[in-house]
């Protein structure tokens, strides 16, 4: 486990109509995160001594006990893809913005504290967002985060807020805050299988099936009728909160605090929204002492209410 304890991850899927709202969303969502959630680290950076783009190569980043961040995007020239990243900089944050505006493959910020070896000590943040291979007008947005920064009462309530903002103005198909797994898996997608699933399959599907449940959850307009719709969810007595969104998605977050998700928040959440979810029973795996904690309920959603 690195310095702040787990990662955790907040997601939104989404499938785009067209290109510039695409673009525009992605530039929100980065804009969004750097404004609400970083603006003391990003403005250190900014009014801080210039980083050094040679450390991107390979040695020393910065001092000690600095902030150090970069942006980044990858764009499709031809069949290939090219990526490009810079440290920041306001030079270089214009640049990233410019390139965000031409509807890139994906795009990234990150931002990091560094240790006595002038190498991330603490990855405050990265920022994501990245579309599907193969099916691109589907693309996740993501931000991970150290578990440690959702013990501050105050962050917390600003990551919720920037979530819940960001889900607002899109359509999501799904969205989540839970520990980061392998390849972006979701707690139910780790351990359900065979068939081994990936994000590149569910993401494209997440209008038929729920990807999964967390300690947020959004479940798209498509599936509310399938879970009951918000009332339903209300009266299941498993949420701190049930709110329609605009687009006709509903935000689910089963307690006030990350921290406090525990086993039997998931099972009365995985009850709540079993009809919406891909059927099968979970598979048990012995967990190593690297991985986060895996609230899922080992049995097949379809006999939830048997």
């Amino acid at each position: 486990m690195a310095e702040g304890g787990f990662v955790v991850r907040g997601e939104i899927d989404v499938e785009f109509r067209s290109e510039a709202e695409y673009s525009g969303s992605m530039r929100e969502w980065f804009e969004g995160a750097l404004r609400d959630l970083f603006p003391d680290e990003l403005g250190a950076i900014l009014s801080g001594p210039p980083l050094d783009p040679k450390g991107m190569r390979g040695g020393p980043l910065g001092p000690p006990d600095s902030w150090w961040g970069f942006c980044g995007v990858t764009e499709r020239v031809g069949r290939n893809l090219r990526d490009s990243a810079r440290v920041i900089s306001e030079k270089n944050l214009d640049w990233f913005y410019r390139k965000v505006s031409t509807g890139p493959f994906s795009a990234e910020v990150g931002i990091s504290k560094l240790g006595a070896d002038c190498q991330p000590r603490l990855r405050l943040a990265r920022l994501t967002v990245e579309r599907l291979e193969k099916a691109e007008s589907w693309v996740r947005l993501g931000c991970n985060i150290p578990e440690d920064s959702l013990r501050d009462p105050g962050f917390q309530r600003a990551f919720l807020r920037f979530m819940k903002t960001q889900a607002n103005t899109l359509d999501p198909s799904f969205g989540h805050i839970a520990h980061l797994y392998t390849l972006g898996k979701t707690p139910l997608e780790t351990v359900l299988g065979p068939p081994w699933l990936l994000p590149k399959q569910t993401v494209s599907e997440s209008r038929q099936y729920l990807r999964g449940y967390s300690w947020v959850t959004v479940c798209p307009k498509e599936l509310s009728a399938a879970v009951g719709g918000k009332q339903a969810l209300l009266d299941s007595g498993a949420f701190h909160e049930v709110e329609e969104l605009a687009g006709g998605a509903i935000w689910l977050q089963a307690g006030p605090d990350f921290a406090a998700y525990d086993d039997d928040q998931a099972r009365a959440v995985w009850a709540a929204v079993s009809p919406a979810l891909r059927p099968g029973t979970p598979q048990r795996f012995e967990p190593l002492p690297t991985d986060p904690p895996l609230h899922v309920v080992y049995e097949d959603a379809r006999n939830a209410n048997s």
